[in-house]
């Protein structure tokens, strides 16, 4: 009797923290309810120091290839999210990324300054209701070979413009299992996946 009191009291457990949201804020919620128009940010993305001795840096600087990786998240998360806001008819409109990117540039900041301004400033200069911010961390140990922590840590954030602050956030990891799994591969499964739980749903669409 005991065990199957046990088991129910872990089911329920487990349904329980499955249903809990990760916002940040008490009005996180309304907040998100009120979006209508979002941009995704260029990812930051970071190779472990491991990762880069075992890779070498070729002609393309680190710091190059890294920007480039985050634009290239970037992409896909745009791509993830309008699919889903079109399929689900979600109540949000997503900027497209080159408008985006576009538009920081012509309001000169570049990647590296991006990566450490508040990103609600970021919405507001865009003029939309929120961005998505995206981090990625590559870490490869070879001693490791295909096991241990090996993988990719990508976490999401969203950040609302009105609110000034994160209102959102969520994390994943992937682990390199064999050697057909490359970093790019890995993180776009996770980009996908994160962008999945965002916690938009079906309404009218912003303008």
């Amino acid at each position: 009797m005991k065990k199957i009191l046990c088991f129910f009291v872990l089911i329920a457990g487990l349904y329980a923290c499955s249903s809990v949201k990760p916002y940040t804020l008490p009005e996180s919620e309304a907040l998100v309810t009120a979006h209508r128009r979002v941009a995704i940010l260029p990812f930051q993305v970071r190779f472990s120091e491991d990762y880069k001795k075992m890779m070498r840096e070729g002609k393309t600087p680190w710091e190059e290839q890294e920007r480039r990786a985050g634009i290239d998240l970037q992409r896909s998360a745009f791509e993830s999210l309008a699919k889903r806001a079109n399929k689900k008819r979600l109540s949000i409109t997503v900027q497209d990324y080159l408008t985006t990117n576009r538009t920081l540039e012509q309001s000169g900041i570049p990647y590296s300054q991006l990566m450490v301004m508040e990103k609600s400033r970021i919405a507001s200069l865009l003029g939309v209701d929120a961005v998505i911010f995206g981090s990625s961390d590559v870490e490869f140990n070879i001693s490791r070979g295909f096991m241990g922590n090996n993988g990719i840590n990508t976490r999401l954030e969203l950040f609302d413009a009105s609110a000034g602050q994160k209102v959102w956030g969520v994390s994943d990891r992937e682990y390199i299992r064999n050697r057909f799994d490359s970093p790019q591969d890995l993180a776009r499964r996770t980009v996908s996946d994160l962008i999945g739980a965002l916690p938009y749903k079906s309404g009218p669409k912003g303008g």
